[in-house]
This record gives structure tokens, sequence and C-alpha cells, in this order.
């Protein structure tokens, strides 16, 4: 049976019979406003509650904006400052200097060593390449990754014409598992209704269906054994 990483969402664990398995590079991809960042300020938290290691590389946030982000949530990222480790990138500096950024980002893994990874959002930094600079990028992430046995969570934009697929078709192919966030309406008017749909989950019997959630003040909730209306 494969080890697991909790997401620290527990109608989500459930759906992933267990959690995420050690290792494995997940995307979260959904719309604007849908938590996908949320969604991996759980998995993080959950990590440091647990002693481990944990490590985000932010294209948007400085390390003060997310932990207030988390501390809306009821997530106490000051706590465990001694296991946490933010970085902030700038994505046109990123890409001016790729080569030497995959060889700062190596250095950072090899010397924290982390067992969770955010990376939060890539879209914006995707957006800077043409199809084989966001392929070999992204992969080039996936192998650093990968070659420190970290749990990591990547976060991205969906497709405006097909939900179901990241904004630019490659996210979704190097990566584990794909988890996809998305929003409902039947008009203009109601309110919105969030779901959240295991796509893709390499070796791991998910579940398959949508199931809906919120955002509150805790964070996201699943309610996994509920049918979206």
């Amino acid at each position: 049976m494969m080890e697991v990483a909790s997401t620290g969402i527990k109608g989500l664990d459930r759906m992933l019979e267990g959690g995420i398995p050690r290792g494995y590079l997940i995307s979260v991809i959904g719309a604007c406003g849908t938590g996908k960042t949320t969604l991996g300020l759980h998995f993080i938290y959950e990590g440091l509650k647990k002693g481990e290691k944990c490590l985000i590389i932010s294209f948007d946030e400085d390390e003060n904006g997310i932990v207030k982000t988390a501390e809306g949530y009821g997530m106490d990222f000051s706590a465990h400052a001694q296991k946490l480790v933010v970085v902030r990138l700038d994505a046109e500096e990123v890409k001016r200097k790729v080569e030497g950024f995959e060889d700062h980002l190596r250095r950072i893994f090899e010397d924290m060593k982390p067992s969770r990874v955010l990376i939060d959002p890539l879209t914006i930094l995707e957006t800077l390449f043409d199809d084989a600079g966001r392929y070999s990028f992204l992969s080039n992430i996936r192998t650093v990754v990968k070659s420190i046995g970290a749990t990591a969570i990547i976060t991205g934009e969906s497709s405006i014409e097909n939900p179901s697929n990241s904004k630019f078709g490659i996210m979704e192919y190097i990566s584990d598992g794909l988890i996809v966030l998305k929003r409902y309406r039947e008009n203009e008017l109601d309110e919105a209704i969030l779901s959240i749909e295991i796509i893709k989950m390499r070796r791991v019997g998910h579940q398959r269906k949508p199931r809906p959630f919120t955002i509150s003040g805790r964070g996201i909730e699943v309610f996994e054994e509920s049918e979206l209306i």
C-alpha cells in the first residue's frame, strides 16, 4: 500500500482514499477564485502540523501576504516558521535567467530537502513562454521535485474553452495527478456552486464524480458524499 500525504481537507482525502501518494506531483487547476491557492495552503499547513519541512514558491504574494491569507482560514503558519521556507519569485526575471533559475531551484531543494512543496501560480510564468519553452520548463520542475522525493502541488489557470484542461494543456501531462476546481451557475443572478473533481491520480482508486465544496473562514470543506445540484 502506498504511503500518502493528507491534503488537510478531510473530504478530499476521502475522495483520494487517504490522501496524495508520497512523491507525487499534482496539478490543481481552476478559474480565478475557485480556491487553488487555498487548497495548496491546506496541504502545506497539514505538513507543518506534522513537523514536515515545507516550501512555498510563489509567483504572486510575498511571505507576509501568504501568512496573512493562511491566517484568514485559521492556519497559523507563523507558529511553524522554522519548518517553512517561502520564496517569492518574479516571473519576468525567471524567464530572463531561466537556466540560472533551474539551478537555483535545485539548490534550494537539495539544501532544504522539503517534504512538501507548493508552487503557486504557474500560469503567470507559463504566459511568458512558447509551447516548447513551457513544456521544457515544467518538465525541469518535475525533475527537480522528483529528485528529492518531495510531494508537490502546482497550481494554474484552467482553459476557458475546456475547464477540465489547464490553460496551455501541459500541466496535466507532466503531473501524476490532476484536480480540477470549477464554478457553476444556473444563471448569472444565482450564487455560484463550487465543485472539485479528481480527473487523474496514477495508481489510486479515487472517486471520479465531481463533488461540491465551500470556502469559508475555515478554508475548504468538501462534501464528498453529496451530488452537484
